[in-house]
């Protein structure tokens, strides 16, 4: 009955129009004719929309994979049911790369993703659902926290945080977390003004597009019609393909010139896609920005981007999955959920190829597990470590002939 009441929609002004998040904005702050900022405006930005897809992706590409460690060997835990959930397909309706992408898009436009564990009655993990961030919410409720939801059918759920996964940005009371959409505001409601006042600029409202005159004087009626006359000539102008405007002999059309300071806006554009792409802690450069962009730097950005960007990232993943996904005796039995980021650190051939051969003549890798990283198949013979000659355990080393031994001489 309390989630009931809690999600019950209902109008201010009028009980038989739902009251939603947006037309709730709309009571409060107008129309929306302005520059409105809210988590689905925020996306309309292409810099925002660019910021989240690269992060969102790039969180969906990685390889993730359960591991269980018992003693000093570490095993791949293909025998628990997260790995192909996690793997795979975490419901029916969604991939392993779609189901991340869309809980980080959650995380970056509203704070917070929210996916419900369902299990059967005996505990086994049976699918990851993902929720609506805006339909989801945690409450207090008899001195126990909870989260409330919407189902598919728009029922009122309670789902205890033992069976929910909650991926969070950064908040302030270490429970929700807050939009950077919404934290950032002023800046994003400065990129979408600039967007709407550069559409209708070029689309002729920004400022007038010429000056028509006529040579000689109109009555009332004249110029009525004259006015309703050139609006069907521009309309038609815009619908043909012929881009030649045909006038009267009496009428005179002087087009007006930009000014260099009236198109200023369009560097505004590129401060804000710069300033946003600091906000999400994206390199410029991901986002189409490259102005300031070099062969030599980029390649660095890219491995800060992996470092200081998606690694802090992957460990809010890491954790949450961790805590939520195994009880804890699996978590006592060394099962863990991982993620591989090789494949955003990937490099060249060259790169790649000296890496192996110091990797192989060290004595830490085989030959087969550098094929195994190539996806290519094992070969008889190359299971076996190789190991330099002039690297040797200490206890190993036999005294070397000195200059005074009769070896020597």
């Amino acid at each position: 009955m309390l989630l009931d009441l809690m999600f019950e929609r209902r109008s201010l002004e009028n009980p038989n129009v739902p009251l939603t998040g947006q037309n709730l904005q709309e009571y409060l702050h107008g129309d929306g004719r302005g520059a409105q900022v809210t988590p689905t405006a925020g996306w309309r930005l292409a810099a925002v929309y660019s910021c989240i897809y690269v992060l969102a992706s790039s969180i969906a590409q990685l390889p993730v994979a359960v591991l269980r460690k018992q003693g000093n060997r570490i095993e791949p835990g293909s025998d628990h049911p997260a790995h192909y959930l996690l793997h795979d397909a975490p419901n029916d309706w969604q991939t392993s790369y779609k189901w991340r992408e869309t809980m980080m898009g959650h995380v970056l436009g509203w704070g917070n993703g929210y996916s419900r564990l369902l299990r059967s009655r005996r505990g086994e993990l049976l699918a990851i659902d993902r929720l609506l961030p805006q339909e989801t919410t945690l409450v207090k409720i008899g001195g126990r926290w909870v989260y409330a939801s919407l189902s598919d059918g728009g029922t009122a759920i309670a789902i205890p945080p033992e069976d929910m996964l909650h991926i969070r940005a950064l908040g302030r009371d270490g429970r929700i977390g807050i939009s950077p959409i919404m934290q950032n505001a002023e800046a994003i409601g400065l990129g979408l003004a600039a967007q709407r006042y550069g559409k209708q600029f070029f689309d002729g409202g920004g400022q007038p597009t010429g000056v028509l005159t006529v040579k000689g004087e109109l009555g009332k009626d004249a110029w009525e019609r004259l006015k309703e006359f050139w609006k069907k000539a521009v309309a038609r102008l815009r619908s043909e393909d012929n881009k030649t405007l045909l006038l009267p002999a009496d009428l005179d059309f002087k087009k007006l010139t930009i000014e260099p300071e009236a198109a200023q806006f369009i560097e505004s554009r590129k401060l804000s896609r710069s300033e946003i792409a600091g906000l999400f802690n994206v390199p410029a450069h991901m986002i189409n920005d490259l102005d300031k962009a070099t062969f030599s730097n980029i390649s660095e950005q890219a491995i800060q981007f992996v470092r200081h960007t998606i690694m802090p990232w992957v460990q809010n993943w890491e954790q949450e999955l961790n805590r939520r996904i195994f009880t804890r005796f699996e978590r006592e039995a060394g099962y863990y959920i991982k993620f591989n980021l090789g494949g955003l650190l990937r490099g060249t051939a060259k790169e790649r190829a000296e890496f192996y051969h110091y990797a192989i003549t060290d004595g830490w890798m085989t030959r087969n597990e550098v094929r195994l990283f190539e996806d290519m198949n094992p070969v008889d013979g190359l299971d076996e470590m190789l190991i330099s000659v002039n690297a040797r355990p200490i206890s190993q080393q036999q005294a070397l002939p000195g200059p005074t031994d009769p070896q020597n001489q």
